[in-house]
């Protein structure tokens, strides 16, 4: 016979559940690090994951092991593109963090939630979850996870045309990193910088951070790093106007992708391809294979890459004299680059709308336009010369039209 009376012997039962959550949350947690190559095994069991980290975030006995799954699980949901899906846990994550006074987890979960929402377009809140990563990191002495939040905050401040910030977050980065023996960190900051390089178009600069960055990715085993590299350089090999380079770089990141399972690098690469076939004259091809990377994103539900798409689909659908068709998706490029915080490519997109809307008399139409541009080019600290140029002649063809119509 027992002599536990019925509330200890309650508290008991309540205390081996509390532990089964913790218990469970950490085989999780190890499940995830012995699967962190198997993304269809992980994809299997997500739900179990999610329930398991929710779990043990409600339970203060399992909370250290939640937040653990939670940060651990990130990977793959970004490989996955799934940011969406993982956010209320993440946010979970971080108030859990702060509540019970784990500032590596805090600044792990920040720098995670500013990745998610600079994916899902929200440059700004990006930006402030980043800056408070860093803080963090910088408070704990963890100049690996600080460097980590530098090179992801490039991109936003580059996103945000703000090209002299991010030059100096990435060089910051690499300062921080070299030396530490982190070479998937290093690399990162090395690929980021190459982007902000290629952007301003000093193009053998970016190739110089790109074999850096693919030399780290390499030593690290990060396939979708390397990956990532490897479409980079061959993006610059197009912008040189080596399209075979281009193309034959873009197919090698192509097996790297798949065994990777990256699915919005595919969408990226496909968006690539879509303008190496534009540029061999295959606008129509150009056109199916961009369709397809726009139904990547518009799932993935990832507006930056999906603006740059839209423009993309507007160049092709010109090119096949379907003009009402590229205005619109001018337009639609120009709506969610704005909307991403990205006046300059918002503007760009804006100045594409109104050539088509020039090339088909339809200047009353078309002026309206360039007068946003306009408008959202003067608010940039830095504007390119060949956006300059191209509001230009488009300002010009507009004049010459409106003078040589008659008055109504």
């Amino acid at each position: 016979m027992s002599d536990l009376s019925p509330l200890t012997a309650a508290d008991d039962l309540l205390a081996r559940f509390r532990r089964k959550i913790a218990a469970n949350a950490a085989a999780w947690l190890d499940f995830v690090q012995a699967h962190g190559d198997d993304p269809a095994a992980l994809d299997r069991e997500l739900a179990n994951l999610s329930k398991a980290a929710q779990q043990a975030l409600t339970e203060p006995l399992a909370r250290d092991e939640g937040l653990a799954l939670v940060g651990e699980t990130w990977s793959h949901i970004d490989r996955r593109g799934l940011w969406q899906e993982w956010h209320a846990l993440l946010t979970d994550g971080l108030r859990v963090s702060r509540e019970i006074g784990r500032p590596q987890h805090e600044a792990r979960l920040l720098d995670q939630l500013g990745e998610a929402a600079r994916l899902l377009g929200d440059n700004r809140l990006a930006q402030e979850h980043f800056e408070a990563a860093i803080g963090r990191y910088r408070s704990l002495a963890e100049p690996a996870g600080a460097g980590r939040a530098l090179a992801h905050l490039s991109q936003v401040q580059l996103a945000r045309n703000d090209w002299d910030a991010a030059g100096q977050s990435c060089q910051q980065a690499v300062a921080m990193l070299t030396g530490l023996d982190r070479p998937n960190e290093l690399a990162l900051a090395h690929n980021n910088w190459g982007i902000v390089c290629q952007e301003q178009g000093r193009l053998e600069e970016a190739l110089t951070h790109f074999e850096q960055a693919e030399a780290g990715f390499r030593a690290a085993g990060a396939l979708r790093g390397q990956a990532k590299v490897i479409l980079n350089r061959g993006d610059t090999y197009r912008r040189q106007g080596q399209r075979d380079a281009a193309e034959a770089t873009f197919r090698r990141a192509l097996p790297l992708y798949e065994e990777s399972g990256d699915r919005l690098g595919m969408a990226i690469l496909q968006m690539n391809l879509s303008i190496v076939l534009y540029e061999r004259d295959q606008p129509a091809e150009a056109l199916g294979l961009s369709l397809e990377a726009e139904t990547a994103l518009r799932r993935l539900r990832n507006r930056s890459i999906l603006a740059r798409v839209c423009n993309n689909h507007g160049i092709f659908l010109t090119a096949l004299g379907r003009l009402s068709e590229a205005e619109e998706a001018f337009e639609e490029s120009a709506r969610l680059h704005h909307e991403n915080g990205d006046r300059l490519y918002a503007a760009s997109a804006l100045i594409n709308a109104a050539e088509v809307l020039i090339d088909q008399q339809r200047a009353a139409e078309a002026s309206p336009r360039l007068a946003q541009a306009r408008d959202w080019l003067d608010t940039l600290a830095q504007a390119p010369r060949w956006l300059r140029n191209d509001y230009q002649t488009q300002s010009a063809r507009l004049e010459a039209l409106a003078g040589a119509q008659p008055a109504p």
